[in-house]
């Protein structure tokens, strides 16, 4: 069957280009010729069909209109190049991968900062090995991990550790955390001396943003808490007096809502924004004080201020009181 529209297609080909050669075409001659050409096509196309394998015939309709299409349109030339292409694709393929998967090594956590990669383990892998790993000295290589973390990053995945049944975990993780509290509490120490010698608006608001850490990471709580939140708003109300600043009144209206201070806060607030600190940067901490205030209706109004973009979490509280408030 193949090697019959084989040779039928190179004698329809052949009649064409014949009936093609001749000076003068009558509209007889021409009819003889695309007839001639149409069946030499269609059997090329058919040949094609029986040939090539069946990931290149789906899907059905457009494979066969294009194997017909070029060969028609493009006389001699279109067959001849599908049929080299159609050879080398068969008979010469893109060689296969013959290893799908590679076997790789069990990582261990690392125990010093030099073998602590990037990207190596992320928050949510110490998270997972802290919460659900059934070994007590995978979770204690983890909890030591935490401890080249940024303070940031770290303070959640320690707190966690806290809770760990093993005492060695719990003792490392309160351990690390004390490292914390201990390194900030000696910068507040060592820029404290420097005010005394030189005081300035910077060293003030320096001072201010170490008491505000030790509150935001969660280090401190209760009454300590409220001392260092005393003491925050103490050095920026001192650097504010030094050189205004619209950064150091967002930060002071921030720490005088934790403090419930409301009425204080928006002031603050509202003159960072007079300022010229961004609306999407202040607004949230005005509609945290409306929400405190229990002024619910007002909190969507005040929300549509901020514009949309590329944070999620604003995006996605604008959305919820959108449709609360609808």
């Amino acid at each position: 069957m193949k090697t019959w529209l084989t040779l039928q297609t190179l004698l329809f080909e052949l009649g064409s280009l014949y009936l093609l050669g001749n000076e003068q075409l009558d509209w007889l001659q021409w009819l003889g010729y695309f007839c001639s050409h149409g069946l030499a096509a269609a059997s090329f196309t058919l040949l094609c069909w029986l040939v090539l394998p069946l990931r290149l015939k789906r899907p059905v309709a457009p494979a066969l209109l294009f194997i017909f299409t070029l060969a028609f349109c493009i006389p001699v030339l279109g067959i001849l190049g599908l049929a080299s292409i159609f050879l080398l694709a068969l008979y010469f393929p893109k060689p296969e991968a013959k290893n799908l998967w590679q076997r790789t090594h069990s990582l261990e956590l690392p125990i010093h900062p030099e073998q602590l990669e990037t990207n190596q383990y992320g928050y949510a892998a110490l998270k997972d090995i802290l919460l659900f790993n059934p070994s007590d000295e995978k979770r204690l290589m983890a909890t030591n991990s935490c401890r080249f973390l940024p303070p940031q990053v770290a303070m959640p995945l320690l707190k966690l550790a806290l809770t760990d049944r093993s005492d060695d975990i719990r003792l490392l993780a309160y351990a690390a955390i004390e490292k914390i509290e201990f390194t900030l509490n000696n910068k507040i120490a060592s820029l404290q001396q420097k005010i005394r010698q030189t005081p300035s608006a910077e060293l003030l608001h320096r001072v201010a943003e170490n008491y505000w850490e030790l509150c935001y990471l969660g280090i401190a709580e209760g009454p300590i808490r409220s001392f260092y939140l005393e003491q925050a708003q103490h050095y920026l109300e001192q650097a504010l007096k030094l050189a205004p600043n619209p950064g150091m009144e967002l930060k002071l209206g921030r720490i005088l809502l934790e403090q419930q201070q409301y009425a204080a806060a928006r002031e603050h607030l509202i003159k960072a924004q007079q300022d010229g600190l961004l609306v999407k940067q202040v607004t949230p901490y005005l509609a945290e004080i409306l929400f405190a205030e229990q002024r619910y209706q007002e909190i969507a109004t005040l929300l549509q201020a901020v514009p949309t973009g590329q944070n999620t979490m604003i995006n996605e509280l604008k959305e919820y009181w959108r449709r609360a408030a609808s």
